[in-house]
């Protein structure tokens, strides 16, 4: 696949939002503020259905001989999510339908894809930690943490894009070091459908008519989209990366959303309620623009991938790298618990 293939996927991206538009407008598939969206207008939710779409359009047709039957049923998998998404997006489902359908789509690429994590690397010794029979069940419960993650962080515009475009070109990275055309290709339709959605999202301006929301159907979608390339990457003898690389090239999304669990449970509350602590929050709260944020929020995950991608490159224990990973996410928990505090008794 050369460049302007690639330029395709950008374009089709486009087309598929100016196409999808007013088909959201005449069916309601719309975002409107409320006590947690501060948006104005009533914004079209179409920008995971138009990012799934010239995804699939390059799995398709660009792949030819080199097609991959674990793609074929990760495109399967994105399908259920998109559907699901659309539905919750102009329903509301609850979270069990929500995890139901996710946990259905995540098997489909474990069984019968069989991409699956096996080994999470020597974290603790010198030898790979085997999950053994535990493999599915762990693999399913990473598989919906980072869709889940990636869908909590979509708070501001060009977040959650901007987040997913970080992971994915650290996977491009790996794969241009190991000259894997075929990966290229796949990691490349994400990227530039991505950089189609932003155009939309944040590259028109704030206040366009043209503005276009992902909604939850690009955001699990995507977070699908990492997942499995972070699993397919760090597996196998010819795994490009190690399991604890695949933390730090996705690491803010986690490390903030698991901070956010684990305050709501010593809150007494369910840790999947929605409210207004995520990072972007906090910024936004002592009085920083979006802009600022997402840009701060981006400049943060390019480091920790950066660092991630530095220790890989470098060979540093993964024993290492996983302390280090553990002692910033503990950094992270307390200094924004600290804040959180300091502003409510302000």
């Amino acid at each position: 696949m050369n460049i302007i293939d690639f330029f395709l996927i950008f374009i089709f991206t486009i087309f598929s939002i100016l196409m999808m538009r007013p088909i959201a407008f005449r069916f309601d598939l719309i975002d409107v503020p409320n006590e947690r969206k501060v948006h104005q207008g009533r914004i079209p939710l179409v920008g995971g259905i138009a990012m799934f779409s010239a995804t699939t359009f390059g799995i398709l047709l660009f792949n030819g001989t080199t097609f991959q039957n674990s793609y074929f049923f990760f495109v399967i998998s994105s399908f259920i999510l998109i559907v699901l998404g659309v539905w919750d997006d102009y329903k509301h489902l609850s979270p069990k339908t929500r995890f139901i359908f996710q946990t259905i789509s995540a098997l489909v690429i474990i069984l019968l894809g069989d991409v699956v994590l096996l080994n999470l690397g020597s974290l603790v010794s010198n030898e790979n930690i085997q999950l053994g029979y535990f493999a599915i069940l762990f693999t399913v419960f990473c598989i919906l943490g980072v869709i889940n993650s990636l869908n909590f962080s979509d708070g501001i515009d060009g977040l959650s894009a901007s987040l997913s475009l970080v992971t994915f070109l650290s996977i491009a990275f790996f794969i241009l070091r190991s000259n894997d055309n075929t990966s290229l290709d796949f990691v490349a339709y994400f990227i530039f459908s991505i950089l189609g959605f932003l155009v939309f999202n944040i590259g028109l301006g704030k206040n366009s008519k043209y503005k276009i929301f992902m909604g939850d159907a690009g955001s699990t979608f995507l977070g699908l989209g990492i997942a499995y390339s972070l699993i397919y990457f760090s597996q196998t003898s010819n795994a490009l990366f190690s399991p604890v690389t695949a933390l730090w090239i996705y690491s803010i999304p986690l490390i903030d959303t698991a901070s956010i669990m684990i305050r709501r449970i010593n809150n007494r509350r369910s840790p999947f309620s929605p409210d207004r602590e995520h990072l972007h929050h906090l910024f936004i709260l002592i009085g920083w623009s979006d802009r600022k944020t997402l840009f701060f929020i981006i400049f943060l995950s390019l480091l920790m991938a950066l660092i991630g991608i530095c220790f890989e490159v470098n060979e540093l224990s993964e024993r290492l790298m996983f302390l280090l990973f553990i002692c910033i996410a503990f950094i992270y928990y307390f200094t924004l618990n600290f804040a959180w505090k300091a502003l409510r008794q302000n």
